[in-house]
């Protein structure tokens, strides 16, 4: 999943075609650099009644994972958060986890230190892969979209 998410990031930004939005684009890249942390936005949309099941796979499965990346410093932090009320058809998410990381290696890099500490991290709390991977199955196919985006402060 990692490796899809770094293409697309690699596609998105190729497909900057106004030079002034490709400046802007590398002056928060080079920001987000010099910064050093990586703030990116996962968003889902659930499939209406599904949101019980997603929630309790999700917490189960994914959180813990989360969590032991915190813990081990390769994210700096982890919000979730749910709408208060609803929105409407394509605007609408049911779930904003904000991840913020300290560097962009662990937060797009594919094949690195994250990437081997997030599967050992995996096969230590989930022993039993096959249900893992069949939950984890489950919990996308409750999704009627899922996307992410790499945002930086407005402020500076």
């Amino acid at each position: 999943m990692r490796a899809k998410f770094s293409a697309c990031l690699l596609a998105v930004a190729a497909t900057q075609a106004a030079p002034a939005q490709a400046q802007q684009s590398q002056a928060r890249q080079a920001q987000a650099r010099s910064a050093g942390t990586v703030t990116i936005e996962h968003y889902y949309r659930i499939k209406w009644g599904s949101s019980g099941e997603f929630m309790r796979l999700y917490k189960a499965n994914h959180q813990p994972l989360l969590e032991e990346m915190k813990r081990q410093g390769r994210m700096l932090a982890v919000r979730t958060e749910e709408p208060f009320t609803h929105m409407a058809g394509g605007q609408r998410w049911d779930l904003r986890v904000t991840i913020i990381y300290p560097d962009a290696e662990s937060a797009v890099g594919t094949g690195g230190a994250f990437d081997s500490a997030f599967d050992a991290a995996q096969k230590r709390l989930y022993r039993d892969k096959a249900k893992f991977d069949a939950e984890e199955a489950r919990r996308f196919s409750l999704l009627e979209e899922h996307w992410d985006v790499v945002v930086t402060s407005a402020d500076e």
